[in-house]
């Protein structure tokens, strides 16, 4: 059974579909905000983060190209949450009140390994776009010489 679009050849249901918004995950493909889940779950394999150290984690894994609006983090971490790939506890603070933590969980874990397969199919075909507009900025290059 191929997933509810039918046209990308892997199965429904579990992590596979989440192409086309099953298991709770955001659709892949909304630009830089559709980077901010897989950015996440990365973070979170280094150990538990509360909301501001993943902020700071995501943009220095993205080397500053992804920009985390704090906003839009914790509403990713409440549907990674609501879908099982992290977990959150309540914390003592170091000083002050209780801080949340978030922490990746093994479907967490299944859900990067499908983030990692899907990022780098969508790289080679960037690639291979990149590579056909280079080979027509380079004939024209040469056309006007």
């Amino acid at each position: 059974m191929t997933c509810d679009r039918g046209t990308h050849g892997h199965e429904s249901g579990g992590r596979e579909g989440r192409c086309c918004g099953a298991a709770g995950g955001s659709r892949p493909g909304r630009g830089r905000e559709g980077l901010i889940e897989p950015l996440v779950l990365v973070a979170l394999t280094s150990g538990s983060a509360h909301g501001y150290d993943l902020i700071q984690s995501v943009e220095t894994i993205a080397e500053g190209a992804v920009k985390a609006d704090p906003g839009g983090l914790y509403r990713t971490l409440r549907r990674l949450e609501e879908s099982g790939l992290v977990r959150s506890m309540w914390v003592e603070g170091d000083s002050g009140p209780q801080r949340r933590e978030y922490a990746i969980t093994s479907a967490g874990r299944e859900a990067l390994g499908w983030w990692q397969r899907h990022l780098s199919a969508r790289a080679q075909v960037f690639q291979r776009i990149a590579d056909a507009a280079g080979a027509v900025v380079s004939a024209g290059d040469k056309e006007r010489s």
